[in-house]
């Protein structure tokens, strides 16, 4: 799946791509969201989920691996 073919679906499958074919690569919360970055084929996508409300409060797609990745870098830890 491209980066512009998963941007295409609906709320509902971009869910369920995630479930079957993205890897949770790293998490970090701040004082109001936690956020989890997933990597599927050659794009991430970034989720933003409420602390409080425990609900997705937004989600961004990049394909680049520059300034979007730079607040995950040293959570990322490579497998040996």
């Amino acid at each position: 799946m491209t980066l512009y073919q998963f941007n295409d679906l609906d709320e509902l499958e971009q869910q369920e791509a995630i479930w079957k074919w993205g890897v949770l690569v790293a998490e970090r919360t701040d004082e109001t969201y936690k956020y989890k970055l997933y990597q599927m084929d050659a794009f991430y996508i970034e989720r933003r989920y409420h602390l409080e409300y425990g609900v997705i409060h937004g989600q961004k797609t990049f394909s680049s691996t520059d300034e979007p990745l730079t607040p995950y870098l040293d959570l990322i830890k490579p497998k040996i």
